[in-house]
């Protein structure tokens, strides 16, 4: 029994550091580089924040009131600069309902900057996009800025899959002059969406 148990133990420990010899002399290999593309599809869920009114006595206000939670969905492309830094394009949409059930839409088109931090098989890109939106409510249509800084985190399948969360903020202002500038409002949000992210 004990020549047994001695053989057992050997075998582990030959197996454990032929291992770590194989692991020790693998070498790493960078994913990205200059050139390198991603495409990525996401789909989550859309949280109105709150509201500003600068020009109102009510300055701040619960988006509850205005806005119920909603859908939005994405497709990005991205390319790589360097092994790191990425620049893309961000087509979005989302819907959510007014109290009254009409149904709020905004179309946001932004430009993208992004860095990327590697974790073994993970990956945390922090980013930041900026760009012009479309606010439909109802009838009416208003065209205006939108800033969306955000951070997502990745887990490689493979070197061509990813998969992971993640989560941005939408800045969204409508800007009135005039005998309207008491419409002026600004807009914060929030999307939480579950991602799938293609390189090549």
């Amino acid at each position: 029994m004990k020549k047994l148990i001695l053989s057992i133990l050997f075998g582990i420990i030959a197996v454990i550091t032929t291992n770590a010899q194989i692991v020790s002399s693998e070498k790493f290999v960078e994913p990205y580089s200059a050139g390198s593309q991603t495409f990525t599809m996401g789909g989550g869920l859309f949280l109105p924040l709150f509201f500003s009114f600068p020009y109102q006595s009510e300055t701040y206000v619960p988006a509850s009131g205005h806005l119920t939670p909603g859908g939005t969905g994405s497709l990005e492309w991205a390319a790589f600069i360097s092994n790191r830094l990425s620049l893309g394009i961000e087509l979005a949409g989302t819907f959510a309902f007014t109290p009254n059930m009409n149904t709020h839409v905004l179309i946001p088109l932004t430009g993208k900057i992004s860095y990327l931090f590697p974790l073994g098989s993970f990956e945390v890109p922090v980013f930041f996009g900026a760009g012009i939106a479309a606010n439909k409510v109802s009838d009416q249509v208003y065209f205006g800025p939108i800033l969306k800084p955000g951070a997502a985190a990745y887990w490689n399948m493979n070197l061509k899959w990813g998969f992971g969360l993640s989560m941005q903020y939408w800045f969204v202002p409508e800007i009135y002059f005039g005998d309207n500038k008491d419409r002026t409002s600004l807009g914060s949000f929030m999307d939480i969406s579950f991602s799938a992210r293609y390189h090549f």
